[in-house]
C-alpha cells in the first residue's frame, strides 16, 4: 500500500512539473480507412481481404510530436476486428510548422496496441505493433486533415498483418 501511495505521489508531482515544460494542443478526431489483412482461413490456407475501417483518435500534439490513443473497427468479408493503439507520430519538417501559414506536416509513426480478431467463428486477441507515415494538412487553427498509411504485425495465430490507408479529420483545442 505504501509503495502505491509513493508511486502515485511521485507521478502526480512529476506530471505537475512537466506541465510547465511542455506546451501541447489536444486533438480529437475521426478517421476512415481502406484496410487490408493477411490471415489464415479455417483450414490454414493464406487469404487476403480488403475492408473499410472506422475509428477515432484522442491525444495531444506539439510542434514536434503527436501522441494519440486510436481505436478502429471493421466488420466485412467474414473478418471482424477491433483494435486499440497507442501511436507516436514524429513531425519531420518542423520548420514548416513554425513559419508557414498553410501548414503541411509529414510524419513518421510507430504504434503498439491490442487487437481482437474474429473469423470463421474463431476469436482471438493479442498484441499488434508497427509503423507508418503520413501527412497532416492544417487548414484552420482548430482543424487539420490527416492522410496516412499504417502497417501492423500481430502476435495472433490466424492473423499475420494489417495495413491501412486512412483519412482523418482532427479538431485541435
Amino acid at each position: 500500500m505504501f509503495n502505491k501511495l509513493l508511486l502515485s505521489s511521485l507521478l502526480i508531482l512529476t506530471l505537475s512539473e512537466a506541465k510547465d515544460s511542455f506546451s501541447s494542443e489536444r486533438v480529437l478526431g475521426i478517421e476512415v480507412g481502406y484496410a487490408g489483412l493477411k490471415a489464415k482461413d479455417a483450414i490454414g490456407l493464406d487469404e487476403s481481404t480488403k475492408n473499410i475501417e472506422f475509428g477515432f483518435r484522442i491525444g495531444a500534439q506539439n510542434e514536434d510530436w503527436r501522441t494519440s490513443l486510436i481505436g478502429n473497427m471493421s466488420n466485412s468479408n467474414g473478418h471482424e476486428y477491433q483494435k486499440a493503439m497507442l501511436s507516436f507520430d514524429k513531425f519531420i519538417w518542423q520548420s514548416l510548422y513554425k513559419k508557414d501559414n498553410i501548414v503541411f506536416k509529414p510524419y513518421l509513426n510507430g504504434h503498439i496496441g491490442w487487437i481482437k480478431h474474429t473469423a470463421d467463428n474463431l476469436s482471438e486477441n493479442g498484441m499488434l505493433y508497427g509503423g507508418g507515415a503520413g501527412l497532416v494538412w492544417n487548414v484552420l487553427n482548430e482543424v487539420d486533415f490527416d492522410l496516412g498509411y499504417r502497417y501492423s504485425l500481430t502476435q495472433l495465430e490466424n492473423l499475420e498483418s494489417l495495413d491501412a490507408v486512412t483519412f482523418g479529420v482532427n479538431y485541435i483545442y
